[in-house]
């Protein structure tokens, strides 16, 4: 008989290995003009209290060159840990997604949204919005068309029997455009 087990880790590896699958991501588009006051208020206090000033002296050569990017570092990260807001996100996630991606997104599940308004079974029982809702959401297309340069369209203020399918394609148009763009 034989017996196969796993090995333990104690909880001082499992902590280290936690640590060492993420990563910290720094959240500096989150920073108000406060928060850069208060960065700047604790990186010029640590610079006076670690007496950096003896470094403004130094002689120009690499040697000094290159303590005073290790001193401007340590400043930097130094004060970014202690006043910058961040995140962790897992190894695999290392880099968020851009803002015209994320915002592709969103103006693809308004639209997705809008397209189950507008679906053929109910299209059939001629179901559709109404002209206060369409208003509401025919400005919300024109606005996702001007934020993501899209070509400009005219849209029906009412929507009849006689324009909804035609409606329905140029919506589908518009949702296909974003979503290429997304995919580029």
């Amino acid at each position: 008989m034989a017996a196969y087990f796993q090995p333990i880790e104690s909880k001082q590896a499992q902590q280290e290995k936690r640590l060492r699958t993420r990563c910290k991501v720094y959240n500096v588009q989150k920073m108000e003009k406060d928060d850069w006051q208060n960065f700047s208020t604790y990186s010029d206090k640590y610079y006076h209290d670690h007496n950096f000033k003896q470094y403004e002296q130094l002689p120009a050569n690499r040697h000094s060159l290159n303590l005073l990017w290790t001193k401007i570092k340590e400043v930097l990260v130094t004060t970014t840990n202690k006043t910058v807001p961040c995140s962790f996100r897992s190894s695999e996630n290392r880099l968020p997604k851009s803002k015209s991606l994320t915002s592709c997104y969103t103006a693809l599940k308004k639209m997705n949204h809008l397209l189950l308004k507008f679906c053929t079974k109910l299209i059939s029982q001629s179901i559709w919005p109404d002209e206060h809702e369409w208003a509401q959401l025919s400005e919300m297309v024109q606005q996702i068309i001007k934020e993501h340069h899209l070509e400009s369209v005219v849209l029906p203020t009412i929507i009849t029997m006689n324009n909804v399918r035609p409606l329905k394609r140029q919506l589908l148009t518009i949702y296909k455009l974003i979503y290429h763009k997304a995919r580029l």
